[in-house]
C-alpha cells in the first residue's frame, strides 16, 4: 500500500515538476502511466504484487521508481537537474501538443521516451527539428535510427548478437563450425538478419534443418568445436528437441546459443538445459554478488518498501536515467562518461546515416542451474 500511495502522489504531481532557470539541465520523460484510467482504478483489488502488475497504471511504475533513485543522487551535487514527467500513454494528440510547445521545448536538453513505437516516431521527428537527443529504452527496431542523428536506441539488435558471435567464436581462430538450427521454410527475421550479417562478413555457416535426412545429433561430433544457433519457430519444437539433446548429453564441444525467451518456457525443464553448454545473449543481467547491486537493492527497498525487479524494469530505469543524465552533463561525449551500469551495458555506435545504437550486450550461460556471465 505504501508503494501505491507513493506512485499516486507522483502521478498527481507530474504537471507541477517544471521550473527552469538558466543554469539548469532539463530532462523530459514521456511515461505510460495510464492516467486517463485512474478514475477506473480500484485500490481494493490490490491484494499482492501480482495484482499490481495486472493494473495498467502500474505497468511501468518500477521503471520510474528506478529513474527517481538515479535523479535523487543529483539533489546533493552541484549539478542542477530539472525533471518534467508527462503521462501520454496512447494519447498522440497530447504528445503533439507538448512537442509543439516551443517555449517548453526550448528549455529541454534530453528526452526519455515515449515507450510505444508509434508515439516515439512522432516525438523523434519533433526532437530532430529541435535538435534534442531522444532515448528509446525498449525497442529493438533499427528503423527509428534512420535519418535522425538525435535518436539513441538502448536495446541491441540481432546484428549485435551476430557481431558478438563473430568476436567470440570466429575472430580467435578456433575453427568453430557454425550451424543455424531451424525448420525448413521458417520465416524468422532474426535468422534472416544473422544470415545477412554472416554473409557480409564472409563467415562460413551451415543450415541444420529440421526434417532433413541428417539429424541434428548425427551432425554434432565430439572431436571438433561447434556452435549451434537455435532459431526454432515454435515452443513445442524447442521443448522436444532440447529435452532429447539433454537426455543424450554427449556434446562436450558444442555450444548452443538459444533465444533468451526460451528460459521463460515453463515446460522446458532446466534439468535438460543444464546438461548442455547453453549460452544466451541478453540486454540485462544483474550480478547479485556485486556490492553496488546489493546497495541499490537495499536503498530501493528502504524507499519503496519493495525490492527492485529486473522484469519490471526497476534496474533499467535507474541505469538509463543515470547514464543519460551523465551523458547530457558531458555534452553527449560518451568518452567522458564514467558511470558503470548495474544491470546494463552501454556502448553506443553511431549509424552511418542516423542515430546511435547500443552495442552493449551480455553473453550469459546456464551453469549449475544458474544464469551466469560467460565473459
Amino acid at each position: 500500500m505504501k508503494r501505491i500511495l507513493l506512485f499516486l502522489s507522483v502521478l498527481l504531481l507530474l504537471p507541477s515538476l517544471f521550473a527552469q532557470t538558466a543554469d539548469v539541465k532539463t530532462v523530459l520523460y514521456f511515461l505510460p502511466f495510464f492516467g486517463d484510467e485512474y478514475g477506473m482504478y480500484n485500490e481494493y483489488k490490490i491484494k499482492s504484487s501480482v495484482d499490481i502488475d495486472n493494473e495498467p497504471i502500474f505497468s511501468l511504475v518500477s521503471f520510474w521508481e528506478g529513474a527517481q533513485m538515479a535523479l535523487d543522487e543529483y539533489e546533493k551535487s552541484y549539478h542542477r537537474i530539472n525533471v518534467i514527467a508527462k503521462d501520454v500513454t496512447y494519447n498522440n494528440d497530447k504528445l503533439i501538443r507538448i512537442m509543439e510547445d516551443e517555449e517548453l521545448m526550448s528549455q529541454v536538453d534530453l528526452i526519455i521516451g515515449p515507450f510505444f513505437a508509434s508515439q516515439f516516431e512522432i516525438a523523434a521527428n519533433y526532437a530532430k527539428t529541435y535538435q534534442i537527443p531522444i532515448v528509446n529504452p525498449f525497442t529493438s527496431k533499427r528503423g527509428i535510427l534512420e535519418e535522425n542523428e538525435y535518436v539513441y536506441k538502448v536495446q541491441s539488435s540481432t546484428e549485435t548478437v551476430a557481431e558478438m558471435v563473430k568476436n567470440r567464436w570466429v575472430d580467435h581462430g578456433d575453427e568453430t563450425e557454425i550451424f543455424f538450427w531451424t525448420e525448413r521454410g521458417a520465416d524468422i527475421p532474426a535468422l534472416q538478419r544473422c544470415e545477412t550479417y554472416f554473409s557480409q562478413m564472409d563467415i562460413p555457416y551451415q543450415f541444420m534443418l529440421e526434417g532433413d535426412k541428417y539429424s541434428l545429433k548425427s551432425r554434432l561430433g565430439d572431436d571438433k568445436r561447434q556452435l549451434v544457433m537455435a532459431f526454432l519457430p515454435t515452443e513445442t519444437m524447442a521443448i522436444a528437441r532440447m529435452r532429447n539433446l539433454g537426455i543424450e548429453n554427449s556434446f562436450p564441444n558444442t555450444t548452443f546459443v538459444v533465444p533468451e525467451e526460451w528460459l521463460e518456457i515453463d515446460a522446458l525443464e532446466v534439468d535438460y538445459l543444464n546438461k548442455l553448454n547453453v549460452h544466451l545473449f541478453s540486454d540485462y543481467f544483474v550480478n547479485m554478488d556485486d556490492d553496488r547491486t546489493l546497495l541499490f537493492i537495499s536503498d530501493f527497498i528502504e524507499k519503496y518498501n519493495t525490492p527492485p525487479d529486473l522484469k519490471r524494469f526497476s534496474f533499467q530505469g535507474y541505469d538509463i536515467t543515470k547514464y543519460f543524465v551523465e551523458l547530457m552533463l558531458h555534452d553527449f561525449d560518451s568518452s567522458q562518461v564514467q558511470y558503470t551500469p548495474i544491470a546494463m551495458k552501454f556502448n553506443f555506435v553511431k549509424t552511418e546515416n542516423g542515430g546511435y545504437e547500443n552495442h552493449g550486450l551480455f553473453l550469459l550461460q546456464l551453469k549449475d542451474y544458474k544464469i551466469q556471465s560467460a565473459e
